[in-house]
């Protein structure tokens, strides 16, 4: 380990300092007495991070700087990323493009689903209680349906709900197969409007105020764990997400699928 390593995990144990002093001005005592540490390590945080400028010493105390306010979010994001990593772990093993490996920090406090041999439907079944009941939908589609989700969807058309779908054309396909009435059904219907991306990164789904990913057995495509969240900053980031693969998806009916798939 270099001398660059030490500093950085200095840094990760002071940040708390860091982040107690911001917004504010305190002085060592009080900072010592909130972080639970002792006088000496407080007098050796304030000094190491004060001489890096990330904390500035006033007649009052200390204060973080602007650089250290940059750092102990750095530091937080980090927390999270890790933390969310250890706990999309069943998805990650589904799902690692980096579309989600670099955000993955937003799903820190996602409720996950895992399929077992007690309850192999638990991921298809939490997802088909937000399906059935939004009044908006819209999502990334990489492998075909389930049934469950085809009868559901025929149903959504049936009541009107707004659906907007991107799948690749492998899930298009798929789909068709597996069902044509229904497949027509949901491709005609006023309310629903399909696309196709062949590049989709994994399979998402947008409901009213939740964001879902899904990951497949790669043998039998049926989902095996779903991670939700209603985080507003998960939320944008999936916003965004869907808009730019949106912008590159073709329109696709019951007519014109056999062109794209």
């Amino acid at each position: 380990m270099n001398q660059h390593d030490d500093d950085r995990g200095r840094l990760l144990n002071q940040a708390a300092l860091l982040e107690a002093a911001r917004g504010t001005t305190a002085d060592r005592a009080t900072l010592q007495a909130e972080l639970d540490v002792s006088r000496a390590t407080a007098y050796r945080w304030t000094t190491a991070l004060a001489e890096r400028n990330l904390l500035e010493r006033t007649h009052d105390g200390y204060r973080t700087t602007g650089a250290g306010g940059a750092v102990a979010d750095a530091v937080d994001r980090f927390e999270r990323s890790v933390a969310a990593a250890e706990r999309l772990e069943p998805l990650l093993q589904t799902v690692s493009a980096p579309e989600l490996t670099r955000h993955v920090d937003l799903f820190a406090d996602a409720d996950v689903s895992v399929a077992s041999p007690s309850n192999p439907n638990r991921p298809i079944e939490h997802w088909l209680e937000y399906f059935a009941s939004t009044d908006r939908f819209r999502g990334f589609v990489v492998t075909g349906c389930p049934q469950a989700v085809t009868r559901q969807g025929t149903r959504n058309v049936e009541a009107g709900i707004n659906m907007e779908v991107i799948c690749t054309p492998l899930a298009l396909q798929a789909d068709r197969n597996a069902n044509e009435e229904a497949f027509e059904s949901i491709a005609g219907g006023d309310t629903a409007t399909l696309y196709s991306h062949p590049e989709l990164p994994f399979t998402m789904s947008l409901f009213d105020e939740t964001v879902i990913l899904s990951g497949f057995d790669e043998e039998t495509t049926l989902p095996v764990v779903t991670a939700a969240t209603d985080d507003r900053a998960a939320l944008e980031w999936a916003e965004g997400l869907y808009h730019r693969y949106r912008q590159e998806a073709t329109a696709v009916t019951a007519a014109t699928v056999d062109a794209i798939a």
